[in-house]
């Protein structure tokens, strides 16, 4: 007999297999309704999301242009001039000078040099076609990328490149070169021999055609892919005596960008004159008058740092979907109030025991025996078992609650006496309360080998009969407790 009551509790006490673990109760997926147009809406929120943070990214890699004006203060006396044209001329034909407003005077005619090419209409207005004329933020850019992480990688470019469709005694003359010039208004001029100063050389008035194009003329430092609004333009002349006057408004412009030294260079606007001369009524050629301006622009690169980017790529995500959240659940009650809300019982029945299991703890307290034949450990759910709470020991729900520290409280068993006589308890005996036939399943199990149970039906029966409870007496209809013959012996 002891044997076979070992036996059965070591069965008892066996660990019941893990089924699965779950300590947040879920909605079932049959009561989930799936559709096509919510996953469309899903992805299309997602689009906006990206797109979003894809344009902090831009701001973080590149930034964004901060200006500011201010009176030109630097004191510089010199700055540079880039031409780089082609004339429709051959070059000994051709003189190039420069006048300013001081009176001096330089003939240029050996500082640029002269290369012998032929006059390409077709290629000028290739090259027109893709230009583009940049703004101060590209400009920030392409300087910032030209020097960045990566400028290892490109080769580097000379100042002027060689000489298209070179040709010695070519019909027509390239001009290029740089030259430092006094930082006042000038005058850069290119004319025929014989017309506008005196020449040993006179030019025949069959030979001039003065149609021309700008590949460049800036003002400043050399920067390659960075065009200004002469760049990429001609002019086609149809009569031998014409006169194209370019007036050019230079601003000094400095550029700082972050981990680099700042970049001083000049913009400029134009204002461009075409005028048909008649035969001594003015002198034919291609003039450049440029005035300077006594302000300076600084143009700051700003950068986010990456604490900043990061928080921006967070908040952007989170408020793009709280937003898609709140426009869905508008709709949906939009859409309720105007058709009605569908109530079929399933939908009820679903949503009750929803929120049974989530404010009511139902699955706490009704169990089924099949449920606690084993022992659990706390959070661990057996097989057959729905709650993560299925035997949380020592719990004020458990029969086997420590002694409370108040001797008369109606909820909470006192001490067991230290002897008593082991008393199978009735079928329909309370969880330690004072409860008779409760709704609450037969009470858990404790902790060894059944001396527990003894104490705790000791402990009931104390509560129910030594104290003053305020819950009801047991229950009559509870089935006594039949107590075997005496003198009989049991096999």
């Amino acid at each position: 007999m002891a044997g076979e009551q070992s036996s059965i509790l070591e069965q008892l006490d066996a660990a019941v297999p893990l089924a699965r673990f779950d300590a947040f109760p879920k909605l079932p997926s049959s009561y989930k309704a799936r559709s096509e147009s919510r996953g469309f809406f899903t992805l299309f929120v997602a689009l906006i999301a990206i797109l979003l943070v894809l344009n902090d990214v831009g701001e973080y890699i590149w930034g964004w242009p901060d200006y500011e004006f201010s009176i030109d203060t630097q004191g510089q006396t010199f700055m540079k001039v880039n031409v780089d044209m082609v004339v429709n001329m051959p070059c000994q034909y051709l003189t190039v000078d420069l006048r300013d407003v001081v009176g001096d005077r330089l003939f240029l005619s050996k500082a640029f040099r002269r290369d012998g090419t032929r006059f390409d209409i077709g290629q000028a207005t290739t090259l027109k076609e893709h230009a583009q004329a940049l703004s101060a933020r590209q400009a920030i850019a392409q300087s910032r990328n030209s020097r960045g992480l990566f400028s290892w990688f490109h080769r580097a470019e000379p100042e002027f490149r060689p000489t298209y469709n070179y040709e010695t005694d070519g019909s027509a003359c390239r001009i290029y070169g740089s030259l430092l010039t006094k930082k006042v208004t000038a005058n850069l001029h290119i004319t025929t021999l014989g017309h506008g100063y005196n020449s040993p050389i006179h030019v025949g008035h069959d030979k001039m055609n003065l149609s021309h194009v700008i590949t460049e003329f800036s003002f400043g430092p050399y920067f390659p892919d960075i065009a200004q609004p002469l760049d990429y333009s001609f002019e086609i002349a149809r009569e031998p005596f014409m006169a194209y006057q370019y007036f050019l408004h230079v601003v000094p412009t400095t550029y700082i960008v972050p981990r680099s030294p700042p970049l001083d260079t000049n913009q400029y606007s134009v204002t461009h004159y075409t005028r048909k001369l008649e035969h001594f009524q003015g002198t034919p050629g291609i003039f450049f008058k440029f005035d300077l301006d006594p302000m300076v622009i600084t143009i700051h690169q700003r950068t986010t740092s990456l604490v900043q980017f990061i928080i921006r790529c967070v908040g952007v995500i989170g408020g793009v979907f709280t937003c898609a959240n709140y426009f869905v659940r508008g709709a949906i009650r939009a859409a309720d109030a105007v058709s009605g809300a569908d109530t079929s019982p399933g939908l009820v029945a679903a949503e009750a025991t929803g929120v049974k299991r989530k404010w009511t703890g139902g699955q706490l307290r009704v169990r089924s025996a099949a449920q606690n034949s084993g022992r659990q450990a706390p959070g661990w759910v057996a097989e057959g078992s729905s709650s993560p709470y299925a035997s949380y020991a020592n719990t004020p729900v458990s029969g086997g609650f420590n002694q409370s520290p108040y001797p008369y409280s109606p909820y909470l068993s006192p001490a067991p006496p230290p002897s008593s006589t082991s008393v199978p308890p009735t079928p329909g005996t309370g969880i330690g309360l004072g409860f008779s036939g409760s709704a609450f399943g037969p009470p858990p199990r404790g902790k060894g080998h059944g001396h527990r149970a003894s104490e705790s039906v000791s402990a009931s029966r104390s509560i129910s009969g030594g104290l003053s409870s305020p819950f009801p007496p047991p229950s009559p209809l509870a089935p006594p407790v039949v107590s075997p013959p005496s003198g009989k012996k049991d096999d």
